[in-house]
């Protein structure tokens, strides 16, 4: 696996997975999620979205993703999908590879 990195020396490219630790009232939450950095459209979103506050783009005639950390383990109050993760995000790694089959 690999070494955690600090969300303030960088960010992951936006709609990967990556692991998160996030802090929560003082309390630690390790979780999976992943960055939107507000130029996707819903429509080029490799994701599913529904039922959110998407910010409207009149140029390009597009609903883009809010900028922001998003996963859908954790923060979901009834199986609901991509919530915002509203915890403070301090640092994510990558996903390590899948194993292969032999």
């Amino acid at each position: 696996m690999s070494e955690w990195i600090s969300v303030k020396d960088r960010l992951p490219e936006a709609e990967i997975e990556v692991f998160i630790r996030a802090l929560r009232n003082g309390h630690e939450v390790l979780t999976t999620a992943m960055y939107e950095d507000g130029t996707i459209s819903t429509d080029d979103s490799a994701w599913n979205w529904y039922d959110l506050d998407f910010d409207y783009d009149e140029e390009r005639d597009v609903y883009l993703i809010p900028e922001g950390w998003w996963e859908y383990r954790h923060y979901n109050p009834d199986d609901v999908y991509n919530n915002v993760v509203d915890d403070e995000v301090t640092h994510w790694m990558p996903m390590p590879e899948p194993p292969k089959e032999d």
